[in-house]
């Protein structure tokens, strides 16, 4: 079981969750990008920012309760449920953890979960290749209490170390409440990130983007010294009025970073060859559409999708 600990350190990360704004990062100046520019140190807290926080956290505990009754653990914040994944031959028992919620137009709830295989020592044994689970449950309000209307079950493998990453609600277009999931994995060195898209109005609910779209990419452990090529880029998105009349507004990419492809240079005497940076900024837009099935680039490149 968790302890109080646990609670403080999902509370701040609501709180630096919410506060993130989609805008891209501004390049690094140095050759080693990612390795070494630091980021500035978020400010604490606010004590009406606790409260905020902890008053969601009481709200996402109701609706445990409402789905799963004395089955949810607040303490260890979990409920145990068995689901079966359609890549996967029968039926396993996962911990259900609340990531996030929202109060939709309509008044029902979208609880937004991650399904976690219950298996001896899990806590240490975090597969850095494996996503965790998307699991969406839709609840509504009546005479007061809260009950589950529909529970869209591992919709999507997102992330990796079995973590879906961070919820955001928004509207994919007039009337149409969505989610947007960022995830994105960090392993051997290279770190990525991509933006998946949900319809919370739909069933059966799926990934309007696939596997997700790239919005962030580098390799932090890169040497400048070395031959390979250091990279950092990220984006900022957001969404725009479909050109063409589809059902979801068109998402607009704008992509910032710098590239270091490195080059020989000879000298005189008896050091001989060295390698030296060859940084070249990285500036550049993408747009991308619904076209009835998934999300498509229509304009632009994606320059994070190319490492």
């Amino acid at each position: 079981m968790r302890s109080a600990a646990l609670f403080l350190s999902i509370l701040f990360t609501v709180l630096l969750c919410a506060c993130r704004e989609h805008k891209p990062a501004a390049p690094a100046a140095s050759a080693r990008p990612s390795a070494t520019v630091a980021e500035p140190a978020p400010a604490p807290p606010t004590a009406e920012q606790l409260e905020a926080a902890a008053a969601a956290l009481r709200e996402r505990a109701v609706l445990m309760h409402a789905i799963f009754g004395e089955k949810f653990d607040p303490a260890a914040n979990e409920a145990p449920m068995e689901l079966s994944v359609h890549d996967e031959p029968g039926v396993r028992m996962y911990a259900i953890e609340p990531v996030a919620h929202a109060f939709l137009p309509n008044g029902d709830a979208a609880l937004v979960a991650n399904a976690l295989r219950v298996q001896a020592g899990r806590g240490d044994s975090r597969d850095p290749n494996e996503g965790g689970l998307l699991n969406i449950f839709i609840l509504r309000k009546a005479n007061d209490r809260w009950s589950l209307l529909k529970h869209h079950a591992n919709v999507a493998r997102l992330g990796g170390w079995e973590r879906i990453g961070t919820a955001i609600f928004m509207h994919l277009a007039a009337g149409k409440p969505g989610l947007a999931m960022l995830h994105g994995t960090a392993i051997g060195g290279y770190a990525d990130r991509r933006l998946s898209l949900f319809d919370l109005g739909a069933d059966p609910i799926r990934s309007l983007t696939g596997g997700g779209i790239a919005i962030a990419t580098s390799n932090p452990s890169c040497e400048p010294e070395e031959e390979e090529t250091c990279y950092d880029i990220v984006s900022g998105w957001r969404f725009a009025l479909a050109a063409g009349g589809a059902a979801y507004n068109d998402l607009v990419f704008q992509f910032r970073g710098q590239e270091d492809s490195k080059k020989d240079v000879r000298r005189k005497g008896k050091e001989g060859p060295r390698l030296v940076s060859d940084i070249t900024r990285l500036d550049g837009a993408a747009r991308y559409a619904y076209d009835g099935k998934t999300y498509v680039l229509v304009e632009g490149k994606n320059l994070a999708a190319r490492h």
